[in-house]
């Protein structure tokens, strides 16, 4: 179970590797923790219609994966105990006018493969054996989403992030109040 969750925050803090030097300064570590913070609870994003149809008879549970990225949803089944399946949110606002081959690359470059159709770019990849992850940048949110499936049937994970992209709606996203500007004092009296 700690081996999903790691590798599930690998590849989620991995992503986050790729943004620009602009992105580097910390006023935009300070905007990509508040996009962040914004993201509201598993029950928000993943309503309990799209979690039945997703995942039917699986409980969810809600951590905090890292301060600066969204919920990390995990659910679990009473009848498939090998199974464990995760999703988790990372928003970045570059996110929304990046290259789709650059979002891409980090995944591609450690073995895994692209997947058409599904979002504004999207890949998977197999770091271990039953373990499929698939991570997919949505069309209309500054988001990407990260599905880990462990046990079973990992192809499963495909059609989680599909319904999970669908319901990842910008109304679901409350706009963070940028702080105030500080005032300079110009030095006269």
């Amino acid at each position: 179970m700690a081996l999903w969750a790691t590798l599930a925050m690998g590849l989620a803090c991995r992503s986050r590797a790729t943004a620009t030097e602009a992105d580097a300064d910390a006023g935009a570590a300070t905007r990509v923790a508040q996009v962040n913070e914004t993201l509201p609870a598993c029950e928000v994003l993943l309503p309990s219609d799209v979690r039945e149809s997703m995942l039917p008879g699986f409980t969810m549970k809600e951590d905090r994966a890292c301060p600066t990225c969204g919920p990390l949803c995990t659910f679990r089944s009473a009848s498939e105990k090998d199974v464990t399946v995760s999703v988790t949110w990372d928003c970045k606002p570059h996110y929304s006018q990046a290259d789709t081959q650059a979002l891409l690359q980090p995944t591609l470059n450690l073995g895994g493969e692209e997947i058409p159709a599904l979002g504004k770019a999207a890949a998977r990849r197999a770091p271990a054996q039953g373990m499929l992850q698939v991570m997919a940048w949505d069309d209309d949110t500054p988001c990407a989403l990260i599905v880990t499936w462990l046990g079973g049937s990992p192809e499963q994970a495909l059609d989680v992030a599909r319904l999970a992209l669908g319901a990842t709606r910008p109304d679901s996203f409350r706009a963070p109040t940028p702080p105030p500007e500080p005032e300079v004092d110009s030095g006269t009296p």
